[in-house]
């Protein structure tokens, strides 16, 4: 389950950037400093990490501004990104946090970051915590309701998960690719074997060469093609099985079902 875990949440920082106009640096979630070298340096640690270079450096700058404004809570956030980038995964984490804390409650992107690096160190009680938050405090958006269903490929509630993920496809404004993967995936797991055929087909063309999509995909085939004595389903999950490159990444029970 880890590393199925590792496989979605690479899915999911890959969209982080990309969801808000945030990470243009055009605006703040708390008060900037009037003081000069703040005004100065603060756009140059941005434009470090919009360029994926000198992160180092990136995570000096921040680190002087909070020296100077510690109730800056976008410092914070940006250093955090800064180490994250930087797969510095634990020192993100600390410093989302006294992001999210100062921000009060007013930023979707702290509480996203903070909750997706979480899972990533083994911090799934905060990390389920904050995508609860998302759901109380940005109600509209699918993404609490995903990451909870996230989380529940970790922590085990995968009834939960299916019952979020339901909800997030409602609430995305056109069909999400992402998320119909994490449906069927869930919809595997819950044993909903025939419910989750029309989800891998819809995300097939997408996700195809990936080893975890192909070895769900296949369970799902094999269970219905051994409940129904099919065996072209069987033979079709064989197929998709063999696809997988790295099977030990696989579940235990999917590898039973093809190596006999």
């Amino acid at each position: 389950m880890k590393n199925l875990l590792l496989f979605l949440l690479t899915i999911t920082f890959s969209n982080l950037y990309s969801q808000t106009d945030y990470f243009e640096g055009k605006r703040t979630y708390c008060e900037i400093s009037e003081n000069e070298r703040v005004k100065e340096i603060f756009p140059l640690g941005i434009k470090c990490v919009q360029n994926r270079q000198y992160l180092g450096s990136a995570i000096e700058i921040f680190t002087d501004v909070i020296k100077i404004d510690a109730t800056f809570c976008d410092a914070y956030f940006w250093v955090g990104y800064a180490f994250r980038l930087s797969n510095m995964n634990k020192e993100a984490v600390a410093m989302y946090y006294i992001a999210d804390s100062l921000a009060q409650n007013k930023s979707i992107e702290f509480k996203q970051n903070l909750a997706s690096t979480s899972m990533l160190i083994g911090a799934d009680s905060l990390a389920r915590r904050k995508f609860e938050e998302i759901k109380e405090y940005f109600p509209n958006s699918p993404e609490g309701f995903y990451g909870v269903a996230l989380t529940s490929t970790k922590i085990g509630d995968v009834i939960y998960g299916l019952e979020n993920i339901n909800i997030a496809e409602n609430k995305y404004n056109k069909p999400n690719e992402d998320a119909q993967l994490l449906k069927a995936i869930l919809l595997t797991l819950n044993e909903k074997y025939s419910e989750s055929m029309p989800y891998y087909e819809i995300v097939k063309n997408k996700f195809s060469k990936l080893d975890h999509f192909n070895g769900n995909y296949a369970l799902s085939l094999y269970e219905i093609g051994s409940e129904n004595k099919d065996e072209k389903n069987i033979k079709l999950a064989k197929k998709y099985y063999n696809k997988v490159r790295k099977k030990e990444e696989l579940t235990e029970y999917i590898r039973s079902r093809f190596e006999k």
